[in-house]
């Protein structure tokens, strides 16, 4: 365990080893904000136990690095961690492939052992975003009881267009990526998300370019194949009996050309797809459509920004306390969302 090299003082990083592969040791990095001087106690007034920790997770060509973010959950009260996984960030080394993986449920691997180190008698909460919102469903589901609750921040549950999509993609991707294993399947992305973000091009935050390009780390096949397998894999499986709150923006804007709207739209995936697909996870389940917001909605101008933290506290409220079943925000999830998302769709 050591002073983690990305948010400095007040955070440990410590190594996970994860054995060899063809290109050599493999590991993730768990991180563990340290409780400070003024953060509300673990334990709530009234309360017969503390808040359950909160693991964070990144999405793909990612890093965990929204320090602000985590400090705020520090302060209320929880005990907060988050994992960079195998390949990405932290845990990208020398030689290797970033973001490549055979299966999500390699993850696997990295995730246990992260909540062995939490503590195993307390299940937490799952905050992750994008690949990293699909890799937490699918470790809750076949992984019963060992997460309190599931945050996900535009998680990446379907492709673009829905099932039908994914569908028609499954067997050319597979073949592919038997073929080209870690070789890119997939020309680099657009710079656009970079553009509204990160402070070198006018946006308000602050990350590692190295970690996280602008046009994302090239695609690898086998990458998207796991990607595939997993939304078919969630897609099949009975509903996650957990709580579940899911956000994302209230419009998509995809485009070769730069636009003003992709500064408060997901210019990465299709918020109509996401939401769908989040209805179905579960019982429990809260979609919230954060209007203005971009794909990682805590990445978002101030106001959106603040509308996403504001929803994710008063979630975190309510699945916090000894009950495990949620009450709805507001009531059942708006319908008015889901058509705001459906008629930004239409106008891409």
């Amino acid at each position: 365990m050591s002073l983690d090299p990305v948010f400095g003082d007040g955070y440990t990083a410590e190594r996970i080893d994860l054995g060899h592969d063809d290109e050599g040791p493999v590991v993730a990095t768990l991180v563990h904000r340290l409780r400070r001087p003024g953060d509300r106690p673990a334990r709530p007034a009234g309360a017969d136990r503390d808040l359950p920790p909160i693991l964070v997770g990144h999405g793909w060509s990612d890093y965990v690095f929204d320090r602000d973010l985590l400090d705020h959950l520090g302060e209320q009260g929880y005990d907060v961690w988050a994992l960079d996984l195998r390949k990405h960030g932290r845990s990208l080394l020398p030689g290797q492939t970033a973001t490549a993986i055979d299966t999500l449920e390699r993850y696997d691997e990295e995730i246990d052992e992260a909540l062995r180190r939490i503590g195993t008698d307390r299940p937490p909460i799952l905050l992750a975003h994008s690949t990293g919102g699909l890799t937490a469903a699918l470790w809750a589901q076949r992984h019963p009881g060992t997460v309190r609750a599931l945050a996900l921040n535009s998680p990446w549950l379907e492709m673009h267009l829905g099932p039908a999509a994914r569908l028609l993609l499954e067997g050319p991707v597979k073949a592919l990526a038997e073929r080209l294993q870690g070789k890119p399947i997939l020309p680099q992305g657009s710079p656009f998300y970079a553009r509204t973000t990160h402070r070198d091009y006018g946006g308000l935050y602050d990350y590692d370019l190295d970690l996280k390009p602008p046009r994302g780390h090239p695609f690898p096949a086998q990458t998207l194949g796991a990607v595939l397998e997993g939304q078919k894999r969630l897609a099949a499986a009975g509903p996650l009996r957990i709580p579940i709150l899911v956000m994302h923006s209230s419009r998509t804007r995809i485009g070769v050309l730069f636009t003003e709207q992709m500064r408060r739209s997901d210019t990465v995936l299709d918020v109509r797809a996401i939401r769908q697909a989040a209805l179905r996870l579960g019982p429990d389940v809260w979609v919230e459509a954060i209007d203005g917001a971009r794909h990682d909605v805590f990445m978002s101008d101030a106001d959106a920004r603040v509308r996403a933290i504001a929803t994710l506290d008063a979630w975190l409220e309510q699945v916090s306390g000894p009950a495990l079943t949620m009450k709805p925000i507001g009531g059942a999830p708006r319908e008015g969302g889901a058509e705001a998302a459906s008629e930004e769709e239409g106008q891409r």
